[in-house]
């Protein structure tokens, strides 16, 4: 093959080169042959694609010939004298022929991918002799020859071939693996058979433990080369070769394949190499090694095998991958100039299409203008002969019977009047050429008339007539005017009566085919669309509209749409009505919604079909499919777009919403009946009636909506979207496209008229449900003994009145408190037994749970229920304040305050009896214990109001928290939370303003007690001077019992207080009290003490044991008694000797600074007045009381004064103040 890029270069022969110069000689002759590229990396260069660029051209001029159709002559003198143009162009010919220019594009292409392929080869040559060193393989080079590629080739189909041998002998393989795993076993080596024997052992022989590893070796050999060579896939191909010769079952070879296949490809190099060890465990070393040496060869081997194979996969890669790119080359600049061709004929397609476009718009009007032209020549006809019968009429003086012939009284033949207004099969076409004459009617002063005061000018300008001839022509007008309107009236009353007959023979509405409403029983739907039409040329169908609106009701609805004139019998009806319980009323109320949505479905796809301007799609294609007349198969009619959705929403307009007869009137008929009574029964009962109404009205519209979507046959709301969204319609489309829009508008128009129906009885309803809440709290109130004081007026009241009015609610509970000097009268007992009973507390919570439930149901529940979340929200938070108001200012909190007046604040003035005697009940000490109980259902009645009416966290429970979180209303939500926190905030606050007036009741009554009592017992005993008080015993005394009487009584009363309180408060709040209630008691004790008591050595164990009795009791709850413990360890100054005090206030080394002793713990001041109680600190003289010699000696050794040689302020001695270190 001689290549023009080697024709001017000589290349020397082998002979005429040296040998030690040949390889920089052919170094240099490349240098010049091949691109520069070629010499640093042949096996990266690019190729130079010379022979392609070049047919690229050639290419190009050929389609450039093609697509001009120009005729090319070889010899042209304005050619250039390029040989190779010459050659390519001489054989083309311009022809207009598409099977000669598919031929020469199929020519054009085979050349490009032609040069495609001499590049390549090019490539490959350049390649070769820059690796060879050889510049004669430039002109030589054959691929086909190329030894390199026949010894790779050869490898490769060796390869192949060994691998569709090990494909066909897959599981021959793995089973002698598997035998040759136990050979050496005994149970698997062939017998020695004696001479009996040799026929049945012919052909065993016995294996030497070399011929064992040697067969051993033989099959993992095999094993191995399937590992390496054969994955799996060729097994298949050898199972259906070997079936070929077999029974034919080709199921169970292919299945049999398969398991192979699946053997094969499982099988990895570690079970190889156990099943070569494992062989081997039986033999001796140097065997187990030889077998793994030679397994070692035939690895290394056969790595180096695939190692050489696979590098002539890369090689033959590389090569096919220049191949394929040179190739994608040439496709590429077919496909570039293909695709340029293909705009060039689209461009074409699009100017010869507009003016396409042109010529069918023009030939549109056109065709237009013919029809206009022809449909005026057939009115001015009909004109004329309506104008003809005018004029006979009022020349002969003779009326024609319009009526009689239009109605088909009198026969056609002798009708004066067209057939076109007589016979009935003309109706439509009739119907519509009245209405193109009225409206020549309508444009009488423009035809009588014209701008030349009424005169008539001729084509020459000249005036024909006069006023003559111009009331002459507008007298003609009029009667044929008067003719006209006459005929319409009567076609239309024809047609109306024709609707209504039809309609009411009533029967199934079957709409399966065009043919169905002919069928015995069936409503003939085909017919009263095609008088529908008619009608739609008179007044635009409204007569049409009212006429079937009425019928509906009028058929549909007799006993419940008929108007009953007799006012007398309707209030009596009313009277009856409002006698029927609940059950009755839903009764009645069920079998309206029902009937009217039974009605309502069906008419809705009666109207679909009888009022669209097309029929559904199964009845298009139905008659499009059937060979019948026109009349029948006509699915086209002459209806506006949207009149059948004027026509439902007409009927449903007046079923619902109808001043007299509709549901409306109906419901509030039935709820103004109710009202007569005006009882709260009555009021109940109603309320029972509006949820009702509610809850059928709900499923009524529901069921509506439905049937809407069901109109049209349009079942998917996502499918319905998807159509509006799309865009290019047909007619088909075009048309189910406005049905679901009006669909969409139905559906809304039925929304409206549902909040129209539920609105007008949500504010009657909930004005009424707050009234009879508060009137049934209230009645709970009075049945239980409660006496309610008139309304109070409040600061949310003022608020209230000055915001404008227009909310859901206008009612507003008034707040009635319960009369607080009728409870302390009553006392606890009447009112545990009366207002605070668990039934009168738990009765209004029942009541206000109804509430919510009701309000729930009215108003819907949130974002999951639908209905107003805001108007839910605040109908909610309505009914909490209102019971929050209810449950707080008129109920509890009266209660509340009562307590504190009904306690006995202050003690008796007669000192009591003591000791009490214990087999009697304990005395109250001022707080009864029915305070304590009361206390206790007043907390319990506050926790169930929270957990029943607001339920924080409690999902499930339907309560006021969770139907605000389902509203998502955050304002009704925080208004809510804080009208609760300050509804406990302020019963917190009355609760502790009358447990302070009971611990106030007790610190009397404890005085009363421990002092009066106390002081009053030790009169009448031998205790010294009585102004010392009771713990002045004289030295030798007996003591008769452990504690004081009085101390005794006190804890006795306190211990049995202690139950009453434990029952009534929290832990916290009954160990704050009794933690007050142990200072008040201690403060009793040692003001009394500093003040008026002395106290002995023997009168200290006494008022030691009372201080242990007291502390016993005021310990019963609390941690903060520090006073008690502080109080124990002073007395122990009433027990010591006078010279054993410096030692206990000071410590043992007598300094009164050091911090020590009993000044350091409890204070220096404290510890002096203490011990000034002793009764021989001080002794009286005739001067008064003079302070003992030890006393002074004692405070002037501890270098202190004596604070009570002054006056001593026994507040800072109190329990409060108290502090131990």
């Amino acid at each position: 093959m001689n290549f023009q890029l080697y024709n001017n270069t000589n290349i020397p022969d082998d002979e005429d080169i040296g040998v030690s110069g040949s390889g920089t000689i052919n170094s240099m002759i490349l240098s010049q042959l091949v691109p520069e590229e070629y010499l640093f990396d042949p096996l990266n260069a690019e190729p130079t694609l010379d022979n392609l660029r070049e047919a690229a051209i050639q290419y190009a001029k050929q389609q450039i010939l093609l697509d001009d159709g120009t005729n090319v002559n070889n010899n042209d003198s304005n050619r250039d004298g390029n040989d190779t143009d010459d050659q390519v162009i001489s054989g083309w010919e311009s022809t207009k022929e598409p099977s000669k220019v598919k031929k020469a594009e199929n020519k054009a292409l085979k050349e490009l991918l032609d040069a495609a392929e001499k590049d390549v080869h090019v490539h490959l040559s350049r390649i070769k002799a820059v690796l060879a060193q050889d510049p004669k393989l430039l002109e030589t080079y054959k691929r086909d020859a190329d030894p390199d590629i026949l010894s790779r080739r050869k490898r490769l189909e060796e390869m192949q071939e060994q691998r569709r041998e090990l494909g066909g002998q897959i599981q021959s393989i793995l089973n002698g693996l598997t035998e040759s795993l136990d050979m050496n076993s005994p149970s698997k080596q062939p017998k020695h058979q004696g001479p009996q024997g040799q026929g049945q052992g012919q052909g065993q022989e016995s294996l030497t433990q070399a011929s064992i590893v040697e067969r051993r070796l033989l099959s993992w050999t095999r094993a191995l080369e399937l590992y390496i060579y054969d994955s799996g896939e060729n097994v298949v191909l050898g199972g259906e070769s070997n079936n070929k010769n077999g029974d034919g079952n080709s199921t169970s070879a292919t299945a049999m394949a398969a398991t192979t296949a699946a053997s094969a490809k499982n099988l990895t190099m570690n079970q190889l190499l156990q099943h070569l060890c494992l062989a081997s465990v039986t033999d001796d070393e140097e065997t187990m090694t030889q077998a793994l040496l030679q397994a070692s060869k035939m690895t290394s081997l056969h790595l180096e095998r695939t190692s050489k194979l696979l590098e002539d996969a890369v090689e033959e890669t590389a090569s096919t991958l220049q191949s394929y790119h040179i190739h994608l080359i040439a496709h590429s600049i077919a496909a570039q100039t293909t695709m340029k061709k293909t705009g060039d004929i689209q461009n074409k397609f699009l100017n010869h299409g507009k003016e396409a476009l042109k010529i069918g718009h023009a030939l549109e009007l056109e065709e237009g203008k013919r029809y206009q032209s022809e449909h005026a020549s057939l009115l001015l006809k009909r004109w004329w002969m309506m104008e003809n019968l005018a004029d006979q009429e009022n020349a002969s003086g003779e009326t024609i019977q319009v009526h009689e012939e239009v109605w088909g009284v009198i026969p056609s033949s002798s009708c004066k009047l067209d057939p076109l207004f007589t016979r009935k099969e003309n109706s439509v076409e009739a119907a519509k050429a009245l209405k193109s004459l009225r409206t020549i009617v309508k444009c009488r002063s423009n035809v009588a008339k014209n701008s030349n005061g009424g005169k008539i000018l001729l084509e020459n300008g000249q005036e024909q007539g006069g006023v003559n001839d111009s009331a002459l022509a507008t007298k003609r007008f009029e009667l044929t005017g008067t003719l006209i309107q006459r005929t319409s009236a009567e076609l239309e009353q024809r047609l109306l009566n024709t609707f209504s007959e039809i309609y009411s023979e009533g029967g199934t509405y079957d709409f399966s085919s065009v043919l169905a409403g002919k069928r015995p029983g069936r409503l003939n739907w085909i017919m009263l669309r095609e008088v529908a039409e008619a009608l739609m040329s008179f007044d635009s169908g409204r007569s049409l509209l009212k006429r079937y609106v009425a019928l509906v009701v009028s058929i549909k609805f007799p006993e419940l749409y008929t108007r009953d004139e007799d006012n007398n019998d309707t209030e009596s009806m009313e009277e009856k009505s409002a006698e029927e319980d609940i059950d009755g009323t839903r009764s009645k109320l069920s079998s309206l919604f029902h009937r009217v949505c039974e009605v309502c479905t069906e008419e809705f796809k009666l109207i679909a079909h009888v009022f669209s301007p097309s029929l559904p799609e199964h009845l298009q294609e139905s008659t499009a499919s059937n060979n019948k007349p026109k009349s029948v198969v006509n699915w086209r009619a002459s209806f506006p777009e949207s009149f059948a959705l004027q026509v439902t929403r007409g009927l449903i307009k007046r079923l619902i919403s109808d001043p007299k007869n509709g549901m409306q009137a109906h419901i509030n008929g039935l709820l103004e009946s109710i009202d007569r009574k005006g009882d709260f029964d009555s009021g109940a009962k109603k309320l029972d009636t509006f949820v009702v109404v509610h809850e059928k009205a709900a499923g009524l519209f529901h069921l509506l909506k439905e049937a809407a979507q069901k109109m049209w046959g349009i079942h998917d709301a996502a499918a319905s979207k998807n159509l509006i969204s799309a865009n290019g319609f047909s007619d088909s489309s075009d048309g189910q496209l406005f049905n679901v829009q009006s669909t969409s508008a139905l559906i809304q128009f039925l929304t409206t008229q549902e909040m129209a129906l539920s609105n007008s009885q949500r504010q009657g309803y909930l004005n009424l449900e707050l009234r009879l809440l508060h009137h049934h709290c209230c009645a709970t109130l009075d049945r239980s003994g409660g006496k309610l004081l008139g309304p109070i007026r409040t600061k949310e009241d003022s608020i209230r009145n000055s915001v404008v009015p227009g909310g859901l609610a206008d009612y507003r509970a008034p707040i009635m408190p319960l009369d607080q000097d009728s409870i302390r009268k009553k006392g606890f007992a009447a009112l545990l037994n009366g207002l605070l009973k668990q039934s009168t507390l738990r009765q209004p919570l029942i009541h206000a749970t109804d509430s919510l439930a009701r309000a729930r149901l009215m108003f819907g529940s949130g974002s999951g229920g639908g209905g107003n979340v805001n108007s839910t929200a605040r109908v909610v938070s309505t009914i909490f304040s209102q019971m929050c108001n209810f449950y707080g200012l008129s109920y509890l909190y009266p209660i509340v305050d009562s307590l504190g007046a009904m306690l006995a604040t202050t003690a008796p003035n007669t000192p009591p009896s003591l000791p009490f005697d214990e087999s009697l009940p304990p005395h109250d000490l001022g707080v009864d214990g029915n305070f304590w109980i009361i206390i206790e259902r007043i907390h319990s009645a506050a926790k169930s109001f929270d957990r029943e009416l607001w339920a924080e966290n409690r999902t499930g429970s339907v309560r006021v928290w969770e139907i605000l979180v389902q509203t998502r209303s955050q304002t009704s939500l925080t208004l809510g939370k804080e009208r609760r926190i300050r509804f406990f905030q302020e019963l917190e606050e009355r609760g502790e303003s009358a447990i302070l007036r009971a611990l106030d009741a007790l610190s009397a009554h404890i005085h009363w007690v421990l002092v009066i009592g106390g002081e009053a017992s030790s009169r009448g005993t031998n205790s010294g001077n009585r102004r010392d008080g009771p713990y002045a015993v004289p030295t030798g005394s007996i003591l008769d019992s452990t504690n004081s009487p009085a101390v005794k009584a006190l804890t006795y009363c306190l211990r049995s207080q202690f139950v009453h309180v434990q029952a009534a408060l929290t832990p916290q709040s009954l160990s704050a009290f009794w933690t007050a209630l142990s200072r008040r008691v201690y403060d009793i004790l040692v003001a009394r003490l500093l003040q008026y008591y002395k106290v002995s050595t023997v009168g200290a164990v006494v008022l030691s044991r009372d201080v242990e009795a007291l502390r016993s009791v005021c310990m019963l709850a609390g941690n903060d008694h520090l006073h008690w413990d502080t109080l124990r360890e002073l007395l122990t100054l009433y027990m010591t000797p006078p010279d054993s005090l410096k030692t206990m206030l000071v410590g043992a080394d007598g300094d009164a600074n050091s911090g020590k002793g009993m000044f350091g713990r409890v204070g220096k001041d404290q510890s002096i007045v203490f011990m000034s109680r002793r009764i021989d600190y001080r002794y009286r003289t005739n001067q008064g009381l003079k302070k003992s010699q030890w006393a002074k000696e004692l405070l002037d050794e501890l270098g202190v004064n004596d604070p009570t040689d002054g006056r001593v302020n026994i507040a800072n001695y109190a329990a409060e103040n108290i502090t131990l270190t």
